[in-house]
């Protein structure tokens, strides 16, 4: 998106393009009758360099113009700006509502129109428009909420375990670069950060001196650590979040063959999600100081996936992995 320059009043910016002066003039009086700020331009040109120059909220073209027209015109705004787009024309075969809103408008306006047509349609543009940016400021203040929430249960988790304080954060880390690397959407790489933060919660049930035991641990502890992905399910599956990230937590010591725990579950039965988050945390926690041994390095890690590759660890994202290491790929702290 380019970014625009100036915005001399909080008011909305209307921007209205068309190469008859009448209608620009009558266009012009109307939206300034509605209460907002007024830009004009005679072709597509012209409003490109205005809008380079001035913040727009909302274009109003006309589609047959000199130099550059009301369709080049709007694709380059749906590429370049943030303004909404209403187009014009006095010819209807030229357009419709339909054929309109498959340009990159959101709505038309046949010519010649009524003052009381063209300020409905100009007055839903922006209701809409506003409608829109205060849904995403609220999603963005809900995410930083999520994001908090997400943070402080990790952090309970790294007071209890200060041997592994961050290892809940290196592996998403880890696991996010990995998921770029395949080609994941956003949705699916948010995910996995957030399991990834919180994917060892459970430990929060196991007693602070088996976290934290600097030798071998007995049969019976080891049984206790085992219920963590059980624990951290049980913690998080009544929240709604929009992806599965509680079933995520629960599989992410499963492995292909089966042989994981607390379910052995094997093959596409794990999430795919999972599988990456279960090579991003085997890769950490090998690479990384323990209560019981020193790290075994980054070379030894990578040794161990490439060992077990489609066994315990999914082909793909072990490749991924390898490709996001050979890229000097670094753990933050």
């Amino acid at each position: 998106m380019t970014e625009n320059k100036n915005r001399s009043e909080e008011k909305i910016s209307v921007l209205v393009v068309d190469d008859e002066k009448s209608i620009l003039k009558l266009a012009q009086r109307l939206v300034l009758q509605e209460g907002y700020n007024c830009l004009v331009a005679s072709n597509g040109l012209e409003a490109i360099s205005v809008m380079e120059e001035t913040v727009v909220d909302v274009v109003i073209t006309d589609l047959a113009m000199p130099k550059m027209g009301g369709i080049e015109l709007t694709k380059q705004i749906k590429e370049n700006y943030s303004a909404d787009v209403i187009m014009m024309t006095g010819y209807f075969r030229d357009l419709s509502y339909e054929n309109a809103v498959t340009q990159g408008a959101k709505d038309f306006i046949q010519k010649p129109f009524s003052t009381k047509e063209f300020q409905i349609r100009l007055n839903r543009v922006i209701k809409e428009r506003e409608t829109n940016q205060e849904l995403k400021q609220s999603l963005k203040r809900m995410n930083e909420i999520v994001d908090g929430v997400i943070n402080s249960l990790s952090s309970t988790v790294d007071a209890r375990d200060p041997y592994t304080a961050g290892h809940q954060k290196r592996v998403a880390q880890l696991a996010i670069e990995i998921a770029k690397s395949m080609g994941l959407g956003e949705t699916k790489v948010s995910s996995i950060r957030m399991a990834g933060i919180l994917h060892d919660l459970g430990k929060i049930a196991i007693p602070a001196e088996i976290l934290s035991k600097p030798s071998t641990l007995s049969d019976i502890e080891f049984s206790l650590i085992k219920t963590h992905p059980q624990v951290g399910y049980d913690i998080l599956k009544n929240i709604n979040f929009p992806t599965p990230v509680a079933r995520i937590v629960y599989q992410h010591h499963e492995r292909l063959d089966g042989s994981g725990y607390p379910l052995g579950l094997s093959g596409d039965d794990i999430l795919p999600e999972t599988k990456i988050l279960t090579v991003a945390d085997v890769v950490e926690a090998m690479s990384s100081h323990r209560p019981y041994r020193p790290g075994l390095g980054m070379e030894k890690a990578l040794a161990e996936i490439q060992d077990k590759q489609g066994r315990f660890y999914d082909p793909d994202v072990v490749d991924a992995c390898l490709k996001t290491m050979a890229e000097n790929f670094k753990f933050d702290g």
